[in-house]
């Protein structure tokens, strides 16, 4: 058991990077405080002026809603998007996302809030955190180098739970170009160990696309690995390697416990999003960006309900499935404009949630 006490300081890591899907579903009975600031989206802005945005209807589980800054409004896809909206998710219009078309939008999480108590977050209102927003100007600007886009990192662990022996995330799944040229999807269902601390089987399911259709999930297992095995996306299944007839290696060590992708054919990740999931997918052929590696997808403003630099916190009042914003900022910067934003609404006035106010300003 000592061996996989070395995932435990990868526990922080993993659990920042998550998209949790868990929270589709969450509702409300009563709305938040009415948003505080102009709200006349629309036009140039004027340096630090400050405006709301709501609310943008970001209920849906697959369809992310694109929002221009420079604008205030809501735009199409094909657009001068900066942040995209989904749910709780923010992201960036970056080549993670947008691929070859990407504006390459960058952000710093200011995140003044992050040591705030759950107490102290949930007495928080638009109108007693307005002052300290627009008190954020430009010389608050931090160096180029501090602002970072959404992107694919490298995380051959990537499928695990931490926090104890480790487990597989059936949640997380990967878009994958593989050693055939095809597309397909697949994740690791189940992951189990020997008394003696020796892998006893991981377990994976596996979609392989068609054309445009993705067929049905294909189950297979491997059975008390002593060596690194590899496995064929295309036959789902242990394979012995031969050129690009596999797409991934797995290492059984304690130590390792990696995925590694078969990377002299080409073989690719996109980290699949929250929703849709695995079995509702659609395409695997569709992501913005495929990276050589096992991918997680992150960025500066996480998309978390539980990390205290996120937009918004999961039930911190312990009475329900409720999120409450923690008004942190986030500059947003956009080719030579910056901007500055906070999201402090995840509800609308009669209650339901996914409609997300946030307000903003340019502040170079």
């Amino acid at each position: 058991m000592k061996a996989l006490l070395n995932y435990r300081s990868l526990s922080r890591r993993a659990q920042q990077l998550a998209l949790l899907g868990g929270l589709a579903l969450l509702g409300a009975c009563e709305s938040e405080s009415a948003p505080t600031g102009p709200q006349t989206p629309g036009g140039e802005l004027a340096l630090n002026e400050i405006r709301t945005l709501a609310p943008v209807n970001a209920t849906s589980n697959d369809t992310l809603v694109h929002i221009s800054l420079a604008t205030g409004a809501v735009v199409p896809a094909s657009g001068a998007w900066d942040i995209a909206l989904r749910r709780f998710e923010v992201r960036l219009n970056s080549p993670a996302i947008s691929g070859a078309s990407s504006r390459n939008v960058t952000a710093f999480a200011v995140a003044e809030n992050r040591g705030m108590s759950n107490e102290q977050f949930l007495a928080l209102t638009p109108a007693s955190t307005l002052a300290a927003f627009d008190a954020v100007r430009s010389a608050q600007i931090p160096a180029d180098t501090a602002f970072k886009s959404d992107r694919l990192d490298n995380n051959p662990t990537g499928y695990l739970n931490f926090g104890g022996v480790p487990s597989a995330n059936a949640n997380r799944y990967w878009k994958v170009r593989t050693a055939n040229g095809g597309y397909a999807l697949f994740r690791v269902t189940a992951l189990t160990f020997t008394p003696q601390v020796q892998v006893a089987s991981i377990a994976f399911e596996v979609r392989v696309q068609q054309g445009s259709t993705l067929g049905t999930p294909q189950a297979f297992t491997i059975t008390a690995p002593t060596a690194p095995v590899s496995i064929s996306l295309a036959t789902a299944s242990q394979v012995t390697p031969n050129g690009c007839n596999w797409d991934f290696q797995f290492n059984p060590a304690t130590t390792a416990l990696t995925l590694l992708p078969n990377a002299a054919c080409s073989v690719a990740t996109s980290a699949g999003p929250a929703s849709p999931t695995f079995a509702a997918a659609t395409s695997a052929s569709d992501a913005a960006q495929y990276v050589p590696y096992l991918s997680t997808l992150s960025g500066p403003i996480p998309n978390s309900s539980s990390d205290k630099i996120g937009p918004f916190l999961y039930n911190l009042a312990g009475t329900g499935n409720r999120l409450s914003p923690t008004f942190n900022t986030y500059l947003v910067r956009s080719g030579a404009a910056t901007y500055k934003l906070q999201f402090i609404n995840y509800y609308n006035e009669t209650g339901a949630s996914g409609y997300i106010t946030l307000r903003y300003a340019r502040i170079r």
